[in-house]
């Protein structure tokens, strides 16, 4: 697919699974998008207490990835409140990517249950760069005809489920990225809602 047609082609598709779906293998599939994902620009590498065990990357970004097995597990140990649609996507995704960006040193401030953050100019730079990987994520999982989803993450966010995954609760969701299946069968699929909203480019665009 051109890159102009995966840009067009992109959008929310949420599959909404009321019991477990049946799992597949796409670790080679989510490696190769993981690996696109990679090639967005970053300005300033991560500092060095984020290189820890075997992820020890200059990328202000980190993937966490759970396949469909991983996600059927996990749906029953998420809390039941406040869980929103979480666990009817966990029962039917092929996979979840929880990308987390990686703010600085000293930065961090109280946030709720969320570890805040000071908005200094590398922050921003560091959440920027995640944002493009992202995007570049997407548009690869688009390429190769798998629907996708950038969640907010809700109770995935939490420093229990990043406890449970081994997340290291130094770094903060950007966004639990979902892949579903083309086939779902009696599942419920979910749209945008902003999607058919949008306006055209003079309505945000000036030449100055």
């Amino acid at each position: 697919m051109l890159t102009d047609d995966a840009i067009r082609e992109r959008k929310t598709e949420k599959i909404l699974a009321t019991s477990d779906l049946p799992t597949r293998d796409l670790r080679e599939t989510v490696t190769e998008i993981l690996t696109l994902a990679g090639q967005a620009p970053f300005h300033r590498a991560c500092e060095d207490q984020h290189r820890v065990g075997t992820l020890t990357g200059i990328e202000p970004w980190r993937f966490h990835v759970l396949d469909a097995a991983a996600c059927r597990r996990l749906h029953p140990q998420l809390p039941k409140e406040n869980a929103g649609k979480i666990p009817a996507m966990l029962a039917a995704a092929d996979a979840l990517i929880l990308a987390t960006w990686l703010p600085n040193a000293g930065a961090a401030t109280p946030m709720g249950d969320e570890a805040g953050f000071a908005l200094t100019q590398a922050n921003v730079e560091h959440i920027a760069a995640t944002s493009a990987a992202i995007q570049n994520l997407l548009l690869a999982a688009t390429a190769r005809g798998i629907s996708n989803y950038w969640s907010s993450g809700g109770v995935l966010r939490l420093p229990s489920t990043f406890q449970l995954l081994g997340i290291p609760t130094n770094q903060i969701l950007l966004g639990a990225i979902f892949l579903f299946p083309r086939e779902f069968g009696d599942a419920e699929l979910a749209t945008s809602k902003l999607r058919d909203r949008r306006t055209p480019v003079e309505c945000w665009t000036r030449w100055v």
